[in-house]
């Protein structure tokens, strides 16, 4: 694993007991990543009216 991706995963698993679900608090006292998935996760542009929003006339 990557350092940059390691550092990620260990913020979203920071401890926080006012914010925390249970479930949450659960999972990382048994050593889970409370979201594995979000290392996947990906921005995506997003569509616009016009093809070119700043069209070259």
């Amino acid at each position: 694993m990557s350092e940059h991706i390691k550092n990620e995963a260990d913020i979203r698993n920071k401890e926080s007991k006012t914010d925390d679900s249970l479930a949450e608090r659960k999972k990382m006292e048994n050593g889970v990543d409370i979201e594995p998935e979000a290392d996947e996760w990906v921005s995506k542009p997003a569509d616009t009216s016009h093809p070119d929003p700043f069209p070259k006339h």
